[in-house]
């Protein structure tokens, strides 16, 4: 449950391009939109586009489209390729390149990689405190993949203290205490986020996690 719901999460953005919706020309912007209708030609008319003269936007949005396609691997390499030449553009778009690249890491089911990708996007963001938390929060996802309860519970810490009312890192850090067997700060966790998304079935179902745990007395499987 930790990770399927989160990971859903990380699927939409990492297929539709979300974590930079605003960013790039009108041009750009068209291209990533026709992903999800149809990757396969949205792809050709961003190589199409691509030969026109090799910017960023075009082989960026073809990346993309490789992403719904599926080829999860391929497209994580090309986007950390286009952030590793993209020194004229601001930090901000080198770190979406980064994370849209752990995403699709994660898709590939290689959490290390993805680790490494959110790494150093945090690095490219610096003190940018808007921005930073998301990207903790891949990174704790990715941690969690790997089984690293307390690294992740450290990464949802520090974006928490910077945005403390996210309901979805509070859940996740929940899930990362309850596997460390922290039940009282698991508890505390999983209700704050309840009330911060009431509607939410995921954060109410991590609740219900916590306080079963509490009651066996043992490890719950909250998978």
């Amino acid at each position: 449950m930790l990770l399927s719901a989160a990971l859903s999460l990380v699927v939409a953005q990492a297929a539709a391009g979300a974590a930079t919706p605003d960013w790039g020309s009108p041009r750009y912007r068209a291209c990533t939109a026709a992903i999800e209708a149809n990757a396969e030609q949205a792809y050709e008319t961003a190589m199409a586009w691509a030969n026109e003269g090799h910017d960023l936007e075009p082989l960026r949005c073809a990346a993309l489209a490789l992403v719904q396609l599926g080829r999860h691997e391929l497209a994580a390499r090309r986007l950390e390729g286009l952030a590793a030449v993209a020194e004229g553009y601001d930090a901000g778009t080198r770190a979406g390149l980064l994370v849209q690249a752990g995403h699709a890491w994660l898709l590939a089911g290689d959490a290390a990689h993805a680790r490494s990708a959110f790494t150093l996007a945090i690095a490219e963001l610096g003190a940018d405190r808007n921005a930073l938390p998301d990207v903790l929060i891949d990174r704790a996802i990715a941690y969690a993949e790997e089984s690293d309860w307390r690294n992740a519970e450290e990464d949802l810490s520090r974006a928490l203290d910077l945005r403390g009312d996210d309901a979805l890192a509070l859940r996740l850090r929940a899930m990362a205490r309850l596997r460390q067997s922290a039940l009282d700060l698991a508890l505390a966790d999983a209700q704050r986020a309840v009330a911060l998304a009431p509607r939410d079935v995921d954060a109410a179902l991590t609740l219900g996690h916590v306080r079963e745990t509490q009651r066996r007395g043992r490890a719950f499987d909250a998978e």
